[in-house]
């Protein structure tokens, strides 16, 4: 199993000492490795559809701009942890239909046969309704028993509570963070480029459904359209893109934002996602050299023309001591 990892140690040498020569002052010396690196890549043709027939020495991986040697390739990856994060502020009146439906649709198509899910419900509150299972009834009861009666919406708290439930599941789980509502918050102590920055470390992707500014009912938005403030967002860690929270932090993990608030689209969106989660190339590497603390970009392309490639910008390394 691909032990699902993005690691830094810390290694601080100090100048060797004799009986003869008195101790000098130590002169630490801090090198960071990065043990691996997971990238999930999503490619699809012209129509949108994925393209599964790629081969390992088909995919190129630069690193700070130095190709890597892929040590791990695999198509559709280890079974799913998805934590489902669903508003049920007043506000989000006109997705209870949508919402209420979406049960069947998620547990099959998300979940499949061998993943697990948990639902949180936030509103000024953050609920986890339901902790991890594989029991489909389950989760789809935790979805239709929302109940939506809170003006208050604190996202970043609920994204914080799902990367801690998602740190906890075992590596051999691709850990999914799935978000339904809308890309604002009132009011969370949470701060939102330090929740991204976790759920980037810890090799969650994100992805998002609900009202969006700049996306007509389902259409997805252009990856190209956030990168720059996804990864302005893990380069100093907080957002410039007020208000489209949910859009950079799908582009910064590699995920994908859908705009959707009908039953149907809703529907729609939520078969796309799943589609995409069971169609995707997992690929790891090893990077060459030394890390230092900060962001690395990364840039995944194929030996194909004509294709569409998505994968997260780049991982950030914390400082030591943050």
């Amino acid at each position: 199993m691909l032990a699902l990892c993005l690691c830094t140690a810390l290694v601080v040498s100090t100048p060797s000492q004799t009986s003869q020569t008195p101790p000098e002052p130590p002169q630490n010396q801090i090198r960071v490795v990065t043990n691996e690196v997971v990238v999930p890549v999503t490619v699809t043709d012209s129509s949108g559809e994925f393209v599964l027939d790629l081969l390992p020495n088909d995919f190129h991986v630069i690193d700070d701009g130095v190709e890597q040697k892929i040590d791990h390739w695999d198509l559709g990856g280890d079974p799913l942890a998805v934590v489902l994060l669903l508003e049920t502020s007043d506000r989000a009146h006109a997705m209870i239909p949508a919402v209420h439906s979406l049960g069947s649709i998620f547990t099959e198509t998300v979940m499949a046969l061998s993943g697990e899910a948990a639902v949180i419900t936030y509103d000024s509150t953050v609920d986890v309704r339901q902790p991890f299972t594989q029991d489909h009834d389950a989760v789809e009861s935790a979805i239709a028993n929302a109940e939506f009666d809170d003006p208050s919406r604190h996202l970043y708290d609920a994204m914080a509570a799902a990367v801690d439930m998602l740190k906890d599941e075992a590596p051999a789980r691709r850990r999914i963070m799935l978000v339904v509502g809308e890309s604002r918050d009132d009011g969370s102590k949470a701060n939102f480029g330090e929740v991204v920055r976790d759920a980037e470390h810890a090799n969650i992707t994100i992805y998002a459904i609900g009202p969006s500014s700049v996306a007509r009912d389902l259409l997805q938005d252009a990856p190209a359209l956030w990168a720059a403030p996804a990864i302005f967002l893990l380069q100093q860690g907080r957002n410039r893109s007020k208000n489209h929270d949910l859009e950079v932090a799908a582009a910064a993990t590699g995920g994908a934002h859908y705009g959707a608030v009908r039953s149907e689209t809703l529907r729609e969106a939520l078969d796309n996602i799943g589609g995409e989660l069971h169609a995707q190339y997992i690929i790891s590497y090893r990077p060459n050299g030394e890390r230092a603390p900060g962001f690395h970009a990364i840039s995944v392309t194929v030996s194909r023309s004509g294709v569409d490639v998505r994968a997260r910008p780049g991982y950030y390394i914390v400082p030591p001591g943050n």
